[in-house]
């Protein structure tokens, strides 16, 4: 029998071990790969959240203080002796009404000596009338008269300007405050007299943040209260005005509301106000976790089938819970809302219980 050669043997030796090793670690990868996939294959548990139609009222809160439409500091126009008071503090005054009368006996001399020389200057010209008729005088000499009966005329019509000034009058109707002066004391132009404010209407002025800019219109009503009646009680106020920018500090825009009631308030006085910018009677809401946002824009991840979808909406008006969404899902779609960061498109889902 011919004898095998020592290096075939060799090569035959080698050739078992390289497949072995093939054979044996190509099943250990296996197993890998499958358990890999098996852990792939396990399910996020998640909580969820079914979309449908509901209701919700948008409310803003701020802090609002009452203001009066006219209000003013007394001031009279020119320095004077105070020779009458002619009102009681604390009391309603008529708008034109007469409140203070300043000394004015020497304007009035001045009226009167003005007036008496117009009386004489005017029956000067009555006669240079009939002469220049029949050529007795010259035009210039007739022009001269006219002009100097023209300028006491002026003259006059100054002096009762000042002592109009003599005689502070309300300027519209509201409630005078304490006064300031007495009758008989001498004030000058800057010497206050007392307040005047109007107290009916009334306006509650207050600001509201920016984003809600575009639910703020004029002829929207609001409800205030305040902490100066006995009792909590909410008023009614509809916004009349709003400030046409944005303040560039608190990016707030600011509003005034037109009060009529009977109740009595003082302006100047903190108010809490509650605004109703948007009601909706029927409208998708989700809790605001649900959302994502991205470049694009917003997406929620919904379960399909047990499977993660991802979904692009478009969101209206948050809450402090919950956020409208205008598109992009329909009514019975399950939002998840927890684990959103380990859940991946397509993933598997388990879902644990519904978010209310």
């Amino acid at each position: 029998m011919k004898k095998i050669p020592s290096w075939l043997i060799i090569i035959f030796v080698l050739g078992l071990l390289i497949a072995s090793k093939f054979i044996f670690f190509s099943k250990k990868e296996e197993k890998s790969l499958a358990s890999g996939k098996n852990k792939t294959a396990m399910p996020v548990a998640v909580d969820y959240y079914v979309a449908n139609y509901s209701g919700f009222t948008n409310n803003v809160f701020a802090t609002g203080k009452i203001g009066a439409f006219n209000q003013i500091d007394i001031l009279p126009e020119v320095s004077g002796k105070i020779t009458a008071v002619l009102f009681n503090e604390g009391e309603t005054v008529l708008k034109g009404s007469t409140l203070v009368k300043l000394n004015d006996a020497d304007l009035q001399a001045q009226l009167l000596k003005s007036k008496t020389q117009s009386k004489l200057a005017e029956q000067k010209l009555d006669r240079l009338k009939k002469l220049i008729a029949v050529n007795g005088i010259s035009q210039e000499e007739f022009d001269v008269q006219e002009n100097e009966l023209n300028s006491l005329k002026a003259d006059q019509a100054v002096i009762s300007a000042q002592i109009a000034k003599t005689t502070i009058c309300a300027p519209f109707t509201g409630v005078i405050g304490l006064k300031n002066i007495s009758e008989g004391s001498f004030i000058s132009s800057n010497t206050p007299i007392a307040s005047l404010v109007q107290v009916s209407p009334l306006f509650v002025e207050f600001s509201v943040p920016e984003k809600y800019s575009s639910l703020f219109k004029k002829g929207l009503s609001l409800k205030f209260s305040s902490d100066q009646t006995s009792e909590t009680k909410m008023y009614t106020a509809t916004i009349y005005a709003i400030e046409p920018k944005v303040d560039e500090t608190t990016k707030t825009i600011k509003a005034r509301a037109m009060y009529n009631g009977n109740q009595t308030f003082y302006p100047g006085s903190f108010v809490k106000v509650f605004v109703n910018l948007n009601e909706e009677k029927s409208t998708l809401m989700i809790p605001t976790q649900a959302v994502i946002p991205t470049l694009k824009g917003q997406k929620v991840i919904i379960s399909k089938n047990g499977i993660a979808t991802e979904v692009m909406v478009t969101i209206g008006v948050r809450t402090d819970e919950k956020i409208q969404v205008l598109e992009g899902l329909n009514e019975g779609d399950t939002v998840i809302t927890t684990g959103l960061l380990s859940v991946k498109k397509d993933s598997k889902l388990k879902l644990l219980k519904a978010t209310n």
